[in-house]
C-alpha cells in the first residue's frame, strides 16, 4: 500500500512539474508577442510631432521588424517618419496600421485600407485623410466629406508631400 501511494505522489508530483513548466511557457510566450500596437489616448506622445495622440479616429501605428512600436497622432506624421526623416527605414516596418474612421480607436492593416482624403475631414496634422476598413464605410463618409478616393500606395504618396 506504501509502495502505491509514494507511485501515486510522484505522479502528482510530475503532473505538477509538467503544469508548471507549461504554465511558464505561456506566460512567456505571451510577454515576448508583439502584436497590433496599443495606443494609450491623451498619454502616449506621437512619435513624429511629439503632440499627444487624442483623436482615435486618425491614429496611426507602425510596428518593426524587430518589435518596436511607434504611434502617430495622425497618417500625416507616421508616413514622414519613415519617408522622409527615414528615422525607421521602410525595410524595416513589418506592419502599418491606422484608425478605422467609421470604428474609432480600432487599428486596420494600413495596406488595405480604403481611404479618403478632404479638406473637410480636419485631421490632427491637417493630412485630412481618413482610412476605413471598407469600401461601403468609404463611401458612406464620401457623402458628408467628398473628397478622393485613394489605396494605400496613393495615401503615402499624398501624405508624403
Amino acid at each position: 500500500m506504501a509502495v502505491a501511494a509514494q507511485r501515486d505522489q510522484k505522479s502528482n508530483d510530475q503532473l505538477m512539474k509538467n503544469f508548471w513548466f507549461s504554465a511558464s511557457l505561456v506566460l512567456f510566450a505571451a510577454g515576448c508577442s508583439v502584436g497590433q500596437p496599443k495606443i494609450n489616448y491623451g498619454n502616449d506622445e506621437c512619435a513624429h510631432c511629439r503632440m499627444n495622440v487624442m483623436d482615435q479616429k486618425f491614429a496611426a501605428a507602425i510596428e518593426t521588424v524587430k518589435g518596436r512600436s511607434y504611434v502617430f497622432d495622425d497618417a500625416a506624421c507616421m508616413v514622414p517618419f519613415v519617408f522622409t526623416d527615414a528615422t525607421v527605414p521602410e525595410g524595416e516596418v513589418k506592419t502599418w496600421y491606422v484608425a478605422d474612421f467609421t470604428h474609432p480607436g480600432r487599428l486596420i492593416d494600413a495596406s488595405t485600407a480604403f481611404y479618403l482624403h478632404s479638406p473637410a475631414l480636419r485631421s490632427p496634422m491637417r493630412g485630412n485623410m481618413a482610412a476605413f476598413s471598407t469600401e461601403a464605410d468609404r463611401t458612406t463618409a464620401e457623402a458628408e466629406f467628398p473628397g478622393d478616393e485613394m489605396d494605400w500606395a496613393a495615401a503615402k504618396k499624398k501624405l508624403a508631400e
